[in-house]
């Protein structure tokens, strides 16, 4: 167990342009492109709006849900993730949670720089392992230096990923629409996987979204914010769609070869997610570990390069549909808890009952094979959750004190 340490500072209150810039780098990723590109794939053709609609429904609840946790006072607690978790989990479950948080980071980390490493590969003629490589090397130093410096950079280098969605559409030659709104035989399993990746692209920053409205002055701050990721992933995986379309592929850098902008657009795009990764996976660490911030900030950023090295972003999909499994239930439970004090309810403990069954049952219902894995995990934690807020779970006021595993 770490060392005793004080409980974080309530933030200043702010607006939401401090932090605009990791709600945008989300959305305008290129993982939504390739996100876009594997559902394309998945329903042999053009998106099904109701999944589109429905998806991005879902994304935007578990974002307002978590993000009213950071807002400054009255609305939260006015802190981080690691600074509200002791008031809502006892130290099992944050303990739980920091391990599949920094997993999660590691993960996203992963597939960021593999798939600009490739990109960088591709302009070098180095391999792809080796771009990734480098990639990550460079990057460290940005991350280290804090969110509140490179958050300009974040803004600047989400322009690269706009422009690269324009790329990406300007060299679709085709006159197939990307989505459609009809729903054709099998609709209902390509609509349920559709959800399940978009809940599960959203579903990490849904988690970690305290570390972004921490302080934020209300809810016009939060709702800009929201709208910021889940109206560009929408629009970005509708132009994902459109690649596939035209090329019948999913893997972005392979298709943008021949366009050494396009290529160019690629690599500066990836930065800003990376470095979301980094500050939010740091944080995790040191709240299950005895690491220093930016010790644990080289940790994450170690092993996002190895997972880069290995190619791990060509499993973008897979990898959204077991997140999609594992995160949400927790966000639920959460939410309701938060819901439940802003009405004036006592605080109490969320118990372990009201998400880890509802994540275990949507694992399972995964590895089945089930298309209804991550919504029945969803409805499933909304009903364990509801039903302990009736009964009136018995347990401890939950308090910050020292001695936490978060900070």
């Amino acid at each position: 167990m770490p060392p005793p340490q004080e409980p974080p500072a309530v933030l200043p209150p702010r607006r939401w342009w401090s932090t605009a810039g990791a709600w945008l780098a989300i959305g305008t990723s290129p993982a939504a492109l390739v996100l876009g590109a594997g559902l394309a794939d998945r329903s042999g053709g053009a998106v099904p709006l109701a999944g589109l609609l429905l998806g991005g429904v879902l994304m935007t609840a578990l974002l307002v849900g978590s993000g009213y946790l950071g807002l400054a006072a009255p609305h939260g607690s006015g802190t981080r993730l690691s600074g509200l978790l002791p008031a809502y989990l006892p130290v099992a479950a944050r303990t739980v949670v920091g391990w599949l948080l920094a997993i999660a980071m590691v993960g996203w980390l992963g597939f960021n720089v593999g798939l600009g490493g490739a990109a960088l590969g591709s302009l070098s003629h180095l391999p792809d392992w080796a771009g990734a490589v480098v990639l990550g090397t460079v990057l460290l130093p940005v991350g280290l230096a804090g969110a509140s410096r490179w958050n300009p950079l974040a803004v600047l280098t989400t322009t690269s990923s706009l422009l690269l969605v324009m790329v990406v559409v300007l060299r679709a030659d085709t006159d197939a629409a990307p989505v459609t709104a009809g729903l054709p035989s099998g609709s209902g399993t390509v609509v349920l996987a559709a959800i399940a990746i978009f809940v599960g692209y959203g579903s990490v920053f849904a988690v970690r979204a305290p570390d972004f409205t921490a302080g934020l002055r209300g809810r016009s701050d939060l709702a800009v914010c929201v709208g910021l990721l889940v109206v560009p992933t929408l629009s970005v995986a509708v132009a994902g769609s459109l690649l596939w379309q035209a090329t019948g592929s999913t893997d972005l850098v392979a298709e943008l070869e021949r366009s050494r902008l396009g290529t160019v657009l690629v690599v500066a795009s990836v930065v800003a997610p990376a470095l979301t990764s980094f500050h939010s996976g740091g944080f995790a660490l040191v709240g299950v570990t005895r690491l220093a911030e930016r010790q644990a900030v080289v940790v994450v950023s170690l092993c996002g390069t190895l997972l880069a090295a290995t190619g791990f972003h060509h499993q973008l999909v897979p990898w959204l549909v077991l997140l999609a499994a594992t995160l949400p239930p927790l966000v639920v439970a959460l939410a309701i808890e938060g819901w439940r004090r802003r009405r004036g309810r006592p605080a109490r403990v969320v118990p372990a009952w009201t998400w880890l069954p509802a994540s275990a049952v949507a694992l399972a219902l995964t590895a089945a094979g089930l298309a209804a894995a991550a919504v029945t995990g969803l409805a499933l934690a909304a009903l364990l959750a509801f039903a302990s807020s009736k009964l009136g779970a018995r347990g401890n006021k939950p308090t910050m004190t020292k001695g936490s595993v978060f900070r």
